[in-house]
């Protein structure tokens, strides 16, 4: 078993430089990601280059901090934060949101299955409501905060 730890890191070494050769030799071609919150699932390691695509056109200024990595066997949990300003339209599974100039901080959490050095499954775990609200959006649908 290689060091889960350390590739977990460098998987995030490779979304910070946008490094989407580097993110899709990561990712098995069987793996599969669900979004937990919204259901989504992407497949293979196009999928996950066109999360992160998709992010960086709408963020391309976003970084990723890892605050809590935990790797036993295959299993990899990252606890993350990351902060961008949403500069470019953001493709969401309901829809496109037009560049709103505001910052976004996400704080997130992320389950891999990795073995023989690539995610071969994922699970995506991130407080989308602080994100619409963070944009501004709870506003637009007439929401409020407590």
């Amino acid at each position: 078993m290689a060091d889960n730890a350390a590739f977990a890191r460098d998987f995030f070494e490779a979304w910070n430089n946008h490094d989407y050769d580097a993110v899709a030799r990561a990712v098995s071609p069987e793996c599969t990601v669900v979004e937990m919150g919204s259901g989504r699932t992407l497949r293979g390691p196009d999928g996950f280059v066109q999360l992160a695509k998709a992010l960086f056109d709408a963020m391309p200024d976003m970084r990723f901090t890892l605050d809590h990595l935990t790797a036993q066997g295959d299993t990899v949990v990252v606890e993350y934060t990351g902060h961008g300003t949403h500069s470019g339209d953001l493709a969401l599974r309901a829809g496109t949101v037009p560049a709103t100039g505001r910052e976004v901080t996400v704080h997130a959490c992320d389950i891999y299955e990795v073995r023989d050095g690539k995610v071969t499954a994922a699970r995506a775990y991130l407080d989308t409501g602080a994100i619409m609200t963070q944009l501004g959006l709870t506003k637009r649908l007439g929401m409020t905060t407590a």
